[in-house]
């Protein structure tokens, strides 16, 4: 126990394997020493792609080669510029983007919400889009069922589908300006989000 307590006090003072460093956003061009460095964990040598250095007295390991070697996953979050050893918290995992739909009919939580909530079958969600799309139905319809499905999920407690389904919403939507009230929908869906859901994930 000693000795991994030793591992992750060092780990915390880890850069990310380059020679550039920052207290805060911006660079600091810095005069490293690299001394061919090892790493080894438990008798076994770790490989790295980046080579350790030497800073102020200060030696700087590829946090990822050794997080692994220590059976710690490693998480970089690009939006905080954060790095996570092991689990990562529910509240900073990022959804993943949805690629652009194929078809009408391949958005697959618009889908959900449309069948859950309005008992719709599956081959029906394509007529949907394809009718708002033509104006025959009105744009507020994407809109609105997107913000009906993102309520459940916060209320259920599931911040990851809510925000994976805002940012569905932004495909669906870009998908549809060709409806007459296309702008107006969309400004209404923005400002219901920012307003009443945001500040709740």
């Amino acid at each position: 126990m000693k000795k991994k307590a030793v591992v992750f006090c060092l780990l915390g003072a880890m850069a990310l394997g380059t020679c550039t460093v920052s207290a805060a956003n911006g660079t600091k061009n810095i005069s490293a020493t690299f001394r061919n460095i090892k790493i080894v964990v438990d008798g076994k040598e770790v490989s790295t792609s980046a080579e350790p250095f030497i800073y102020n007295g200060t030696t700087y390991l590829p946090i990822r080669a050794v997080g692994e070697a220590v059976g710690k996953e490693v998480t970089w979050n690009a939006g905080t510029n954060t790095v996570y050893l092991g689990e990562v918290p529910e509240s900073a995992k990022q959804p993943e983007t949805p690629a652009a739909p194929a078809a009408t009919g391949s958005l697959p939580i618009f889908k959900k919400f449309v069948v859950e909530f309005e008992g719709y079958s599956e081959a029906e969600v394509s007529e949907v889009l394809a009718a708002v799309r033509s104006g025959e139905e009105s744009a507020y319809l994407i809109a609105e069922m997107y913000l009906k499905g993102i309520d459940e999920a916060i209320y259920a407690d599931n911040p990851q589908l809510a925000r994976a389904a805002y940012a569905e919403a932004q495909t669906a939507l870009a998908s549809i300006t060709s409806a007459p009230d296309y702008a107006e929908a969309k400004e209404e869906f923005e400002r219901i989000y920012q307003q009443d859901f945001l500040p709740r994930l």
